[in-house]
């Protein structure tokens, strides 16, 4: 499967889009908390110059297993920006 090639920016955007706020700072990662699928989840985000491009394939692959968002959806929302609600409670 290929690279998610995110910005910090891009990953908060799709983060606050299925519904995660922000939790707090801790030196250059960012935590955000959020339910999904029932369960609470706690996703970062790191705000570095080493990841200024965009955030490492490791940080990714980390919030994918941390948010319970299925890749897939990564996938689909960077194309078409669609959110699957029904996940979100």
């Amino acid at each position: 499967m290929s690279r998610l090639k995110w910005n910090f920016k891009k990953y908060l955007d799709f983060l606050k889009a299925y519904g995660f706020i922000f939790g707090y700072v801790s030196g250059s990662h960012h935590f955000y908390n959020g339910r999904i699928n029932g369960q609470d989840r706690v996703v970062q985000a790191i705000f570095s110059k080493k990841e200024t491009g965009c955030q490492s394939n490791r940080t990714m692959s980390m919030g994918i297993k941390h948010s319970g968002i299925p890749r897939s959806f990564f996938e689909e929302w960077s194309k078409t920006g669609t959110v699957h609600k029904e996940i979100i409670y």
